[in-house]
């Protein structure tokens, strides 16, 4: 799903940056591979410049705002965009969904289990290695958690370890194994 990103050139008033034509002079993969721009527009004529891209791998761009009416300080905008971008709008979505359904769940009792798992409340536990989130509001918590947390490899035991936001309670622990073909985290 496509997601609208948003630019501006420079500091101070954005009016005055009205009526540029930026071009992204660097479009580039994770592997640095050129990959095709979308088209930029500025809607309402307010400074602000909007693309809209579906990202499933790591983009990287340089945005030029223009060769005249820029100071060289202010023509650039660099940036880089992740596939997690997407992933707020999920989970947005999947909250929104579950507002609704929490407010018809009101007049029943407020308890409503599905595939054995009820749906909780924002208190929800997201668990740790050895417990598991035990309704949905905590697996989705869980994911924001594995999202936003730290990671820490060790390289002399080949463990990579999963840390909660705050890196305070350790969320899941693997091995990474490596072999004269391959590299696997098991």
């Amino acid at each position: 799903m496509a997601r609208d990103y948003w630019a501006a050139f420079g500091g101070g008033s954005l009016t005055t940056k009205s009526g540029l034509a930026p071009t992204f002079v660097t479009f580039i993969n994770g592997s640095g591979s050129g990959i095709a721009s979308p088209v930029i527009t500025e809607p309402g004529s307010k400074g602000l410049y909007k693309f809209s891209v579906d990202v499933t791998q790591t983009i990287a761009f340089v945005l030029d705002g223009a060769t005249t009416g820029l100071a060289a300080s202010d023509r650039f905008v660099v940036g880089v965009l992740e596939p997690q971008d997407n992933f707020g709008i999920t989970l947005s979505a999947v909250s929104v969904s579950l507002a609704s359904m929490g407010t018809t769940l009101l007049s029943v009792g407020n308890t409503l289990i599905g595939f054995g798992l009820s749906i909780g409340s924002t208190a929800s536990s997201f668990g740790s290695t050895s417990v598991d989130p035990v309704d949905i509001f905590g697996f989705l918590k869980r994911a924001q958690e594995f999202q936003e947390g730290n990671e820490t490899y060790y390289k002399a035991t080949g463990i990579l370890d999963f840390y909660s936001r705050g890196s305070s309670t350790l969320l899941r622990e693997k091995t990474i194994t490596d072999s004269s073909t391959s590299t696997n985290k098991s």
